[in-house]
């Protein structure tokens, strides 16, 4: 039975690393009819999203060659008791990269 600690995440969106840490950039896919017309300037400009620590360590993981399981398994062995429960945060974190289109998610056949 397929889990979701089977899938494969791979980032979709451009980052960048500054001190180890990720700063992820993005642009709104839909922008609201005000942000289009009193806005223009918003239409090219990439939204950002600093991760702390733990949350860049993961993005970093996400490359399609470590499935969720796995990525919980290094991220414990790296952060020891400072990431419990790591399968909840580790799981959490990329549920909502995945629903904010940041990431995308594969299953290995």
């Amino acid at each position: 039975m397929d889990t979701f600690t089977d899938v494969y995440p791979v980032r979709d969106c451009e980052h960048e690393t500054n001190d180890k840490l990720i700063t992820v950039l993005y642009k709104k896919k839909k922008l609201s009819v005000i942000e289009r017309l009193f806005f223009k300037k918003l239409n090219n400009k990439p939204y950002k999203i600093d991760l702390d620590e733990i949350g860049s360590f993961i993005w970093n993981l996400c490359d399609g060659q470590n499935n969720v399981q796995q990525i919980i398994d290094i991220s414990r062995e790296h952060f020891k008791d400072k990431i419990e429960p790591a399968n909840e945060r580790v799981e959490l974190f990329i549920k909502q990269m995945n629903k904010n289109k940041l990431v995308k998610l594969y299953k290995k056949k």
